[in-house]
């Protein structure tokens, strides 16, 4: 039986970095359990002490932009089956069922060329996963492309980790730790995020806002927009269930600002009204808003 201590794990994960290998381990599926946990710790260790902090760097150089989601499709249910189940499932296919040697290349290749073929296979496959997740960015500057892989470092970083899991124990396990990754990613950590969230509120004399995020689109809840701007001023606003990128669309202009995708309930008034410009500097007190003329 193989040496399944965290050490010797990670031992041969960085000597499969170096040179990686078609060689399969023969451990119970308790231990292959254990094994993808320890990566999901090691990978989400990596992201707070090195993807977040270089994120923020790289944020003082490029802006990065994605669109946001339908609302239809930004359910839990739908989430779930697109993010966690089918696009992992698909990628995997794409670009990880290749990574052994089975039936179909043993009469096509001899085993020996294809172990010497076998790591240029690995990095081609695991980098260009990580590259083709720069396309949901949609930022054409020289600046982003010349980021872009430090861009996509936790995508690259990913594609290595589940290249091993793939190769070391089997195709469905790779899928699994990939599903597992993106349930993590886009479903637990902003659940609980917004669990623990409070809601924005900012209230003077002259005006109260409130602002409560979300996570996910209700069906069973409506959703409802209620402006009131006149004369360049903006005296009421009520939203339940709206992307704050398109109460900035519907206040200023399709398209002159951009922000992150937030979905939110928002309610806004003020007796005398506030000028579109005062109202934009108080939500960038909480949220980075920018011109897209910039």
């Amino acid at each position: 039986m193989p040496d399944l201590s965290t050490k010797s794990v990670f031992l041969d994960f960085l000597n499969f970095l170096k040179k990686p290998n078609d060689q399969q381990i023969e451990i119970s599926t308790k231990e292959k359990i254990i094994l993808l946990f320890k990566f999901l710790f090691f990978e989400l260790l990596l992201t707070c002490a090195i993807v977040f902090p270089l994120d923020y760097i790289i944020d003082k150089f490029v802006k990065l932009k994605s669109e946001s989601l339908d609302y239809q499709q930004n359910t839990i249910y739908m989430v779930f089956i697109l993010v966690v189940v089918l696009v992992p499932f698909t990628e995997e296919i794409i670009f990880r069922s290749v990574l052994r040697y089975n039936s179909i290349f043993k009469g096509r290749v001899s085993r020996e060329k294809w172990n010497r073929f076998f790591p240029f296979l690995v990095y081609t496959f695991s980098i260009a996963f990580g590259l083709v997740h720069a396309g949901n960015y949609f930022n054409n500057s020289i600046t982003f492309f010349l980021l872009s892989p430090l861009i996509v470092l936790s995508q690259l970083s990913g594609a290595f980790v589940i290249s091993y899991i793939r190769v070391r124990l089997n195709f469905y396990y790779g899928f699994f730790y990939h599903a597992l990754w993106n349930f993590v990613a886009a479903i637990l950590i902003p659940s609980v995020m917004i669990l623990f969230a409070s809601p924005y509120v900012d209230k003077t004399t002259s005006y109260t806002l409130s602002i409560e995020e979300k996570v996910f689109f209700h069906l069973n809840e409506t959703q409802t927009t209620s402006l009131d701007v006149r004369d360049n001023k903006i005296y009421k606003i009520e939203t339940t269930q709206l992307y704050l990128q398109d109460i900035l669309d519907l206040i200023y202009g399709e398209g002159k600002y951009y922000v992150d995708e937030y979905m939110l309930d928002m309610k806004f008034s003020s007796k005398n009204g506030i000028s579109k410009e005062n109202f934009k500097k108080m939500l960038e007190k909480e949220y980075e808003i920018q011109n897209t003329a910039d």
